[in-house]
């Protein structure tokens, strides 16, 4: 496992930074809009919007560079690379899932109460606000008291990658997709 996070480390230290960014424009834009529930809302669905597009961009960018590799004999087929890379990469993301679970499993005063776990859930909870902070809106409008809103915000993420890897070794562009043109070897497919 090691051996295959350093062989990967480059698109998984992308992905990361790329949820940093993401994170920070999220907390811009719904902190200037947190008087209005709905705008709120609406710039947080944006911010997560350009977060996964960030996300596409990176792991089809990678895709195509593997498909260099696998044309010219130097690598095999992997469709679901783009799966493993985001996981690991979403690492941090199933940490504070756990902090959060088991803060509000056993710190809350309608479980079992402990105090351990109560700091838990205030540890978990303060950096997933800046870290996750795309998603901010979404969690809050769907799953304010429910923590595995947190582990269902991963799923987007992961799926993305998945998806944008597997179209980008491919060689299809999505732009493609929508147009019915589609450069392969050269060639526009219709």
């Amino acid at each position: 496992m090691i051996k295959y996070i350093k062989a990967n480390s480059k698109i998984i230290t992308k992905l990361i930074l790329n949820q940093v960014g993401a994170a920070i424009l999220g907390i811009t834009l719904t902190s200037a809009a947190a008087q209005s529930n709905t705008l709120f809302w609406g710039l947080s669905v944006v911010a997560t919007l350009f977060y996964m597009i960030l996300l596409y961009n990176a792991i089809w960018e990678e895709g195509g560079k593997e498909r260099i590799k696998i044309d010219g004999g130097r690598a095999e087929m992997k469709p679901l690379r783009g799966l493993w890379v985001s996981l690991i990469a979403n690492i941090p993301n199933f940490v504070l899932f756990i902090l959060i679970f088991i803060g509000r499993t056993f710190g809350t005063k309608s479980g079992f109460g402990y105090a351990w776990a109560g700091t838990c859930y205030s540890i978990g909870h303060g950096i997933a606000i800046f870290y996750e902070g795309m998603y901010a809106g979404l969690v809050s409008t769907f799953s304010p008291f429910n923590p595995f809103g947190y582990l269902l915000i991963i799923l987007p993420a992961v799926f993305v990658c998945t998806v944008g890897y597997i179209i980008g070794v491919n060689n299809i562009s999505i732009l493609g997709i929508l147009t019915g043109k589609n450069r392969k070897k050269g060639k526009d497919l219709k």
